[in-house]
């Protein structure tokens, strides 16, 4: 098993209007990591609470999902069992939140 510790990172690009796809950043990594389906992730609120951990399972949006955050950012996709506007507000977080992948090679 691989086990990665970085940060959660919102990750988009210009021409993507708003759009962003879950990441992490992680020292050394100089590309964007792109969260996967079956990956195991922990997020830290502080160093040493668990805000969220799980296997990462890719649900579509649902139409009437929003957030409130102060920013023109959207994604097709959440985690299944947290709302949208929670899980944007957590990869939108300043300074980002610390977090722990873990892959099953």
């Amino acid at each position: 098993m691989k086990v990665l510790t970085g940060e959660l990172e919102a990750y988009w690009e210009q021409g993507w209007e708003g759009r962003i796809e879950f990441a992490f950043q992680f020292e050394g990594n100089k590309e964007p990591f792109f969260l996967e389906n079956g990956y195991r992730l922990t997020i830290y609120e502080t160093n040493e609470k668990i805000l969220w951990s799980g296997k990462i399972q890719w649900v579509k949006r649902g139409f009437f999902d929003n957030h409130k955050l102060n920013a023109d950012i959207w994604s097709y996709t959440k985690q299944k069992g947290v709302t949208y506007a929670e899980w944007l507000g957590w990869f939108w977080h300043k300074p980002p939140l610390k977090a722990k992948i873990e892959i099953e090679e």
